[in-house]
């Protein structure tokens, strides 16, 4: 994925692969091998669903095409065909922003993009969000649960003291609600550089700027992880599993309350997550699950 930022004057391209809706999941789950894995867009009036890449160099992009259509095959055994074509600016800066609207996550939290009006209601909690082409919006089911537990754990006497640390932050979304659902310290942490440009942009745009801090972090390096007495982490199965030392060494435990909230998972993964965390010696207190991603908050 290229970030929001591009010049006006480069030529982007995008490789385009329909796919059945019902298939998008486990198509992207298993192309998350890629070394730059694809993003994708549904059409909720018509069902229709795409994963997509973008790039400036075509023929890297032809073979990043060739790998999907290859993986895609290897899943559901059928022939995939992913469409090049050479995009205008305006095109793939604007064109998305008709998939993304105003999203009333819970009673309290909505994430509103910031081209569309929106008048909060007392009380209630507005993420204002510009997440460019690579970035969350806040529509994934994996993101929705994290900002749920992370509601209902600030409503935990004491809780509000901790220093919440979001994994794999993405456009900033859970650092921000955090923030603003009033964790006393946050900090967002992503492998890709950026993602945390994105995420500083974001708490600029939320009157946050300088109050978050964003840096570089990856969960699978060999140097410590930051540490938080809340930890969130949605990222990909496959990784939480593989770095579960160091996630679970992340959380503090030393200050008495403390949780780790593991995200981004299919319902068919989460058990092996889960084991991986109990031989770390949490416990599992809950579980969301909305459509196949299921999200768990530990202790």
């Amino acid at each position: 994925m290229i970030p929001p930022s591009i010049p006006t004057d480069i030529q982007v391209f995008r490789a385009r692969m329909a796919v059945p809706r019902e298939e998008l999941d486990d198509l992207l789950d298993a192309m998350a091998i890629m070394d730059e894995a694809p993003g994708s867009w549904e059409n909720v009036d018509t069902g229709e669903a795409w994963i997509e890449a973008f790039g400036i160099d075509e023929d890297e992009l032809y073979e990043r095409a060739r790998e999907m259509a290859d993986i895609a095959e290897s899943v559901d055994g059928r022939i995939h065909v992913a469409q090049i074509e050479a995009l205008a600016r305006e095109d793939w800066t604007e064109s998305w922003k008709k998939f993304f609207h105003i999203i009333h996550v819970t009673d309290k939290i909505t994430i509103r993009p910031i081209w569309e009006e929106y008048e909060a209601s007392e009380g209630e909690l507005v993420v204002d969000i510009e997440p460019g082409m690579s970035f969350g919006t806040g529509i994934h089911p994996t993101t929705q649960s994290c900002l749920k537990f992370l509601e209902q754990l600030s409503s935990v006497g004491g809780m509000l003291d901790s220093k919440v640390i979001d994994m794999g932050c993405g456009s900033g979304i859970l650092s921000i609600a955090a923030h603003k659902l009033g964790y006393s310290e946050v900090e967002g942490y992503d492998y890709d550089p950026a993602a945390v440009k994105v995420s500083k942009g974001n708490a600029e745009h939320n009157g946050l700027t300088n109050k978050i801090p964003f840096d570089v972090a990856d969960v699978t390096a060999p140097e410590p992880l930051p540490r938080g007495n809340v930890v969130v982490a949605n990222i990909l199965a496959v990784v939480l599993i593989d770095a579960a030392k160091a996630i679970a060494a992340s959380v503090d435990k030393s200050k008495g309350q403390h949780a780790l909230i593991l995200s981004g998972i299919l319902e068919n993964q989460y058990e092996d997550v889960k084991a991986a965390y109990l031989a770390e010696g949490f416990v599992e207190k809950q579980s969301i699950q909305i459509g196949e991603w299921k999200s768990g908050l530990f202790l």
